[in-house]
């Protein structure tokens, strides 16, 4: 039997943002939390962006402003890469999932599947804290170098 090239059977769906479906690691939440988790990542960017206009407190108080400005920036990117990734990090470090045309509904009963929620969960949580704290350097040297 000849496949045509693009049409190869494969595990991984080939387009993750239709996919409804549990999968242990990978997917753990519908289209309706990922257009939640987007509107947040939005709402956070517009918090990052009026926090920012506050920066020259840096000066008078540089811990308080650096950890609000990592915490909001952290928060904002979790927020996008959990829609992106298909995945909720609270839900898989909790062991449930939310897809409700699955045939997995609430709790991850598979001690394997958890395993796989959690380490993806961590992952993504590592990734958001660099990019926030890689995004609120950026924003504090260029504040800073634009006031000179």
């Amino acid at each position: 039997m000849e496949f045509q090239r693009g049409h190869e059977p494969s595990d991984r769906p080939e387009d993750m943002t239709s996919q409804d479906e549990y999968l242990p690691g990978i997917c753990n939440i519908d289209r309706k939390g990922r257009w939640l988790r987007g509107g947040a990542s939005f709402v956070g960017l517009v918090f990052v962006v009026i926090y920012n206009e506050q920066w020259q407190t840096v000066f008078t108080h540089p811990v308080l402003y650096s950890l609000g400005m990592v915490l909001l920036s952290t928060g904002t990117a979790l927020s996008l890469i959990q829609a992106m990734a298909s995945f909720c990090v609270v839900d898989g470090l909790l062991g449930r999932t939310f897809i409700p045309g699955s045939r997995q509904k609430g709790p991850v009963s598979a001690p394997e599947n958890r395993l796989k929620d959690r380490k993806r969960a961590l992952v993504l949580i590592g990734g958001a804290l660099i990019c926030g704290m890689i995004f609120s350097a950026v924003l504090l040297v260029s504040e800073i170098n634009s006031a000179r």
